[in-house]
């Protein structure tokens, strides 16, 4: 189970956020390709999954539905 409370998921929830908002930055820059586009939003999704997690974990705790 992961400590929501530790101060590794902090840093890894910060490191997650900002690569995140690094990823979003580069998806904005014009003359991307569609196979670049498509390659930050893959990487946008994984970190928002994993920012999620604790989210899951919660809902799944009091029985809730995890989508």
């Amino acid at each position: 189970m992961i400590d929501f409370q530790s101060s590794a998921w902090h840093q890894i929830r910060k490191w997650a956020e900002d690569e995140m908002a690094k990823c979003r930055q580069k998806n904005d820059a014009l003359g991307l390709s569609p196979d670049e586009t498509s390659a930050l939003r893959g990487e946008i999704r994984a970190y928002k999954k994993l920012l999620g997690l604790q989210q899951q974990v919660a809902r799944e705790v009091v029985g809730l539905p995890v989508d």
